[in-house]
């Protein structure tokens, strides 16, 4: 059988094994995702993943680090520093609800309660944090430009994200399907988004729901 050292420069089989994970969880679940499986996959004896994984557990970790700074890229790169942050955060809102949607199995790994004992896996948690960072950042620019209420960044930027979150699960769940809408799908998120994100304003007069009757 092919071995590690025969296939892979130091350190690449680490990352291979992530790759062959996530498209294993794509394609069977997580429930079925195992590390033999891999090894199958990738070419390397049954022992090799766990020189990198002390078990399932350890590799579901770094495949969700993976794809939380696979969400950060997709969030971080919409953030206009000469955007109000008010429209930032709508921006924000929908890359997320996007990136869940075409990624559910990924986005269920990331909030679900599969991996066991988060805290144990520092790198997996901060890789989680760099996104939540962004949104706490654009809500401190909002307070100091004075334009949202004032209060704790963190309380607020978690109500917002709590909104969010909840409308990506119902997406998932399929609660929308075969559900007759008052406009398109896109413009419906949209519009939860904008009405959610009203509550940050000192002054909620400054945008109307006009655009979305």
């Amino acid at each position: 059988m092919t071995t590690e050292n025969d296939s892979y420069h130091h350190g690449n089989l680490k990352l291979a094994l992530v790759d062959a994970a996530i498209n294993q969880i794509k394609e069977v679940g997580v429930e079925k995702l195992s590390l033999r499986g891999i090894a199958r996959t990738v070419g390397v004896s049954q022992t090799a993943p766990y020189r990198h994984f002390k078990d399932k557990n350890h590799l579901l970790a770094d495949v969700a680090a993976h794809a939380f700074n696979e969400l950060y890229k997709c969030i971080k790169i919409l953030i206009n520093p000469d955007t109000s942050p008010i429209i930032n955060i709508q921006t924000v809102a929908m890359a997320y609800l996007k990136y869940a949607i075409e990624n559910p199995e990924k986005y269920r790994l990331l909030f679900g309660n599969t991996i066991q004992d988060r805290r144990n896996y520092a790198h997996m948690v901060e890789a989680g944090e760099q996104s939540f960072r962004i949104l706490i950042e654009q809500v401190d620019k909002g307070i100091e430009a004075g334009d949202f209420i004032s209060g704790c960044s963190l309380l607020l930027a978690n109500t917002l994200w709590t909104q969010v979150h909840g409308s990506a699960i119902l997406i998932l769940d399929g609660f929308y399907q075969n559900r007759e809408l008052p406009m398109p799908f896109d413009d419906f998120l949209k519009a939860q988004i904008y009405i959610g994100s009203r509550a940050l304003l000192l002054n909620p007069a400054q945008i109307s729901l006009e655009k979305y009757e």
